[in-house]
């Protein structure tokens, strides 16, 4: 659901929008959905807490408007090729496994029985999405003769790479673009078929 509605003849001051939906990341990264506290969002954001409630009526909605704003947004590129489909998605996969995704995942990891219907949600768009996108590009990939063996097990292997590399880091262990590129360039030379055949 998106956040409430303004009141009539007030005009919404979307950077305050913003700020809280950031410093509601921040709590859950942090205190996950049990410890989540709306009066704590409000001073990390800088808002009186009066306009949080005015926005989000309930604790929930915004909780679930914080995480969709976590969503990788990916779409599969459709560049024909599968080197520079993985060099333009890259980026975006690898920050679903840094910082802030990756301590909500963790939590998601333990809390998941208390708050399932939430922690669904933020699966479902942030890293389901994510994977069927991957999964789709290898599967392209072997559509058109690039790769041999089974694209599945390609994407799975891609995004562990991404996943050891971010996660043995450090916190907000992003990769440069020349990281990037070599773990590209490695799984094209290990995936990618001598022959490749033309689509049918």
């Amino acid at each position: 659901m998106g956040a409430a509605s303004p009141a009539r003849g007030r005009r919404r001051d979307p950077s305050i929008d913003a700020r809280v939906l950031a410093a509601a990341v921040d709590e859950l990264a942090e205190r996950g959905i049990a410890g989540f506290a709306t009066n704590s969002v409000a001073a990390r954001a800088g808002v009186d807490k009066r306009g949080i409630y005015s926005r989000w009526p309930d604790r929930d909605r915004l909780i679930t408007d914080a995480l969709g704003t976590l969503a990788a947004g990916l779409t599969v590129p459709g560049t024909g090729s599968l080197r520079t489909d993985l060099l333009a998605i890259t980026p975006a996969v690898a920050a679903v496994f840094t910082s802030p995704r990756v301590e909500i995942l963790q939590r998601c990891v333990q809390e998941a029985q208390q708050f399932p219907a939430i922690y669904a949600a933020f699966r479902r768009d942030s890293i389901d999405h994510c994977m069927a996108v991957v999964e789709e590009v290898f599967r392209a990939a072997a559509r058109r003769g690039e790769i041999a063996g089974d694209p599945v097990l390609a994407a799975e292997a891609f995004t562990g790479i991404l996943l050891t590399r971010t996660s043995f880091g450090g916190r907000a262990a992003a990769l440069g673009p020349e990281q990037e590129r070599t773990i590209v360039e490695f799984i094209v030379r290990t995936f990618t078929s001598d022959e490749p055949r033309e689509q049918r």
